[in-house]
């Protein structure tokens, strides 16, 4: 949890007051593509929101995951509260926060907790359902969370071991995590449980992103596979304001952009990263790129590898 305004501050300990410019915060802290990753280490601590402050809505768009890895916390928001510690994985939204309290392990150790801030609109599930998930606590000792977990503490344990190219690949791999443990909690909470075709569709976007490389992926396929009609497929995609050809096209896409922008892929040719993720006609990914990203294939790689990190 960033130590800044709007935020006041008191030691947890005798509860005296504490200035910021007294409080020793460890901090390392890097950038991973659109993701940000850092790891903190501080005494105990209480921290509430001031009761007059300044908007901040770069926090709006985006959540927090918290790994505890020495000590304890507990989150109080408006409308309910959490206590993670080592083993466990806190999901949060900052501008929810009204009270925080860090505990250390010892008297006289400190607080230590590794975390990442993704952009809420690059989680590859609806608003709604990732809205659902904020302020919840999740295992991180085994499955999914234990995979993301640790993953964050070794990003931020050491981020200077990472070449400046490679950090859109890794920020791109917790994205991935990051859905992927959302999507898994809403299937399996039982506090939130998912409707029937929530659920479903959950599991027909996992199948989609496994396979976008198969140039036989579309609704009949995936109607067969997943035992339904394809009209009741195409419904579900509708409820979530999409098509299913829609959502296939904007993951390839998506994935054919990564590809271009990627110096370690600069000599591959345009055509055959098109093919790669399911465009058997060049000109037809040339017009779909162009008409989702406003600009051709050709002149984004150009621009996107001028600015690249070398």
């Amino acid at each position: 949890m960033p130590l800044a305004e709007p935020w006041d501050e008191n030691r947890v300990r005798d509860g005296d007051p504490l200035c910021k410019s007294a409080l020793e915060v460890r901090d390392t802290s890097a950038q991973f593509g659109a993701v940000t990753v850092a790891r903190k280490s501080f005494e105990p601590l209480r921290l509430w929101r001031a009761a007059e402050h300044p908007e901040q809505p770069e926090l709006e768009e985006t959540c927090q995951l918290l790994v505890p890895l020495a000590g304890s916390l507990q989150v109080i928001w408006a409308d309910g509260h959490a206590t993670s510690g080592v083993g466990d994985l806190l999901v949060h939204d900052m501008t929810r926060v009204l009270a925080a309290r860090f505990r250390a392990p010892k008297r006289g150790q400190r607080f230590e907790a590794a975390m990442v801030s993704v952009p809420r609109s690059l989680v590859s599930l609806p608003k709604h359902q990732v809205d659902a998930m904020l302020g919840s606590s999740m295992p991180a000792t085994d499955g999914i969370g234990a995979l993301l977990a640790s993953f964050i503490a070794g990003l931020a344990e050491n981020p200077g071991a990472y070449r400046p190219a490679d950090g859109p690949r890794l920020g791109m791999v917790v994205l991935d995590l990051v859905s992927a443990l959302l999507a898994h909690a809403i299937e399996t909470s039982p506090v939130i449980p998912p409707s029937n075709g929530e659920a479903l569709i959950l599991r027909v976007q996992a199948f989609i992103q496994e396979h976008l490389r198969d140039h036989g992926l579309g609704p009949r396929a995936l109607a067969v596979e997943h035992h339904i009609s394809t009209s009741y497929l195409h419904r579900l995609f509708q409820k979530q304001g999409s098509t299913v050809g829609g959502y296939i096209r904007a993951q390839r896409l998506d994935r054919a952009r990564r590809d271009l922008a990627d110096p370690a892929l600069r000599e591959v040719p345009i055509h055959s990263i098109a093919a790669k993720w399911g465009f058997s006609h060049a000109a037809d990914f040339s017009r779909a790129f162009r008409r989702t990203y406003g600009v051709s294939p050709r002149d984004f790689r150009r621009e996107a590898l001028h600015t690249a990190p070398r």
